[in-house]
């Protein structure tokens, strides 16, 4: 019975000294700034003596009504992109000083057809799945000054998750309704037409799917391997020499598509950097969520690709660079 008695005095001792602990009152302090921080920010915002930016970003609609209806090409900037012009190594490229100079090139241009692409991720992230607002919380947190010294606040920017219509957002009922309208519309930006898509040997977009369904023609041009693929960007642009102008080209290549698009843009093409849609819309048809999304759910494995021999896809491929 005294034993009991002295192990509850010591149980009651070690919580008090616990809940009287410094690390403890710092975990206190940060709980009340975080519910009180809301109220203060927004009597800041309205008293005209705080304001915060972020870029304006059209949404992932207006985005695809832009490419299709105005025949716009897109460059698309993610944190790949910007890890790049801040010489940083990413996964499937090594630091390029001449790959960051064109990325800045192409951030900063001002042609008429061209659309620069940005996440919508420097607000709000309600709409987002979990994995996405931890993603891009934490990169804010850690680039965002870094990512805002490449933008131009006063220019109107694009939506660069217009192909990422559905592994990164909240799965409700509204959302997959939605997702059955984007894709009819998506489909509308190659319907009869000639098709050229310029993607990494493994990707094979659209292979097994019906995606591409209702354009004149696909033919492909492969790149391999893929990392370090702007060391060879002379050889990618002179593949699309003899391609017809009047041919839609939709490019899946990382920070070397961001540029490709813009070179071929001036020289008259309409090209999309696509990333791999293929994935994405095999996922919304399947209603699967990866359980590992690394980068957004870029790197989604590939099982539910087709055999590279089957001879369909063989017959599609005009060039590879290797």
């Amino acid at each position: 019975m005294v034993l009991r008695k002295i192990e509850k005095e010591l149980d009651r001792f070690k919580k008090r000294l616990f809940y009287s602990g410094p690390k403890h009152k710092q975990l206190e302090e940060f709980q009340c700034k975080l519910e009180n921080m809301p109220y203060e920010i927004y009597d800041k915002i309205i008293n005209n003596s705080y304001s915060v930016q972020i870029p304006t970003i059209k949404s992932t609609e207006e985005t695809l009504d832009k490419i299709i209806n105005d025949k716009c090409s897109i460059s698309r900037f993610g944190d790949g992109e910007f890890a790049c012009m801040n010489y940083s190594r990413i996964a499937f490229h090594d630091p390029c000083e001449d790959l960051a100079e064109r990325l800045k090139e192409v951030i900063s241009s001002d042609l008429p057809n061209l659309l620069i692409g940005l996440p919508d991720c420097f607000g709000s992230l309600d709409c987002y799945v979990p994995y996405t607002r931890k993603f891009w919380r934490k990169y804010m947190f850690k680039k965002r000054q870094m990512t805002y010294s490449f933008l131009d606040m006063n220019r109107v920017y694009y939506n660069a998750f217009f192909n990422r219509y559905y592994l990164n957002f909240n799965k409700t009922d509204e959302h997959y309704q939605r997702c059955c309208t984007y894709i009819k519309k998506l489909k509308e930006m190659w319907r009869d037409r000639d098709v050229i898509l310029f993607e990494g040997e493994e990707a094979r977009l659209g292979v097994g799917n019906d995606i591409f369904d209702g354009a004149k023609s696909i033919s492909r041009i492969l790149f391999c391997p893929v990392k370090n693929a702007f060391n060879k960007y002379d050889q990618i642009l002179s593949a699309f020499d003899e391609v017809n102008s009047d041919a839609l080209i939709l490019t899946a290549l990382g920070p070397t598509a961001t540029v490709l698009v813009y070179d071929l843009c001036k020289k008259g093409y309409q090209a999309v950097d696509f990333g791999h849609i293929s994935e994405e819309y095999v996922c919304f048809l399947r209603k699967e969520t990866p359980m590992e999304l690394k980068g957004m759910g870029r790197n989604i494995t590939m099982k539910h690709a087709s055999n590279p021999d089957d001879p369909e896809y063989k017959k599609q491929i005009i060039r590879k660079i290797v």
